[in-house]
């Protein structure tokens, strides 16, 4: 890209209505179903599919990854609520971290503990064995940390 560039007009194409994303690996734990807590020091496996073992290359350096999953098992769920109660208060499904949201993904960011081939060893992810991931990226403070952060009641 050059100088000049930077300053060509640039009209954006219509943005697709629909996306598909493939898995490129899965969650393994000892957590068979869903739950709304106690994820802290759950310890996990993301094993990552073997195509895509060159694209961890540097991963392991860092001492934090950021997960994206599908909550798969939400999607089948027979109810799509707007609201749901936290701690006795209505709120919105995006103001929570609930499965069961319009596109059902999860981002969590954890400890890496360790890299293994196509293996990586995480705790705290909040997602439960089969869960399939859909990318992987470096926790990055300057970008991911926001000491200045509020959250409602605190």
């Amino acid at each position: 890209m050059g100088l000049l560039d930077r300053f060509r007009t640039f009209d954006r194409p219509e943005p697709p209505e629909r996306v598909t994303l493939e898995a490129i690996g899965w969650v393994r734990n000892d957590v068979a179903k869903p739950r709304p807590r106690g994820w802290e020091d759950v310890e996990s496996a993301i094993e990552v599919l073997p195509e895509h073992a060159e694209r961890l290359q540097g991963l392991d350096e860092y001492s934090h990854v950021v997960a994206v999953f599908y909550m798969d098992l939400a999607a089948d769920a027979p109810e799509k609520p707007s609201t749901v109660p936290v701690e006795g208060v209505e709120t919105g499904i995006l103001a929570t971290r609930s499965q069961l949201r319009p596109n059902h993904l999860g981002v969590a960011a954890v400890p890496l503990l360790g890299v293994e081939g196509t293996v990586l060893r995480v705790r705290g992810l909040d997602a439960i064995d089969g869960t399939p991931v859909l990318d992987l990226k470096p926790y990055l403070p300057r970008y991911d940390s926001h000491p200045e952060a509020t959250i409602p009641g605190e």
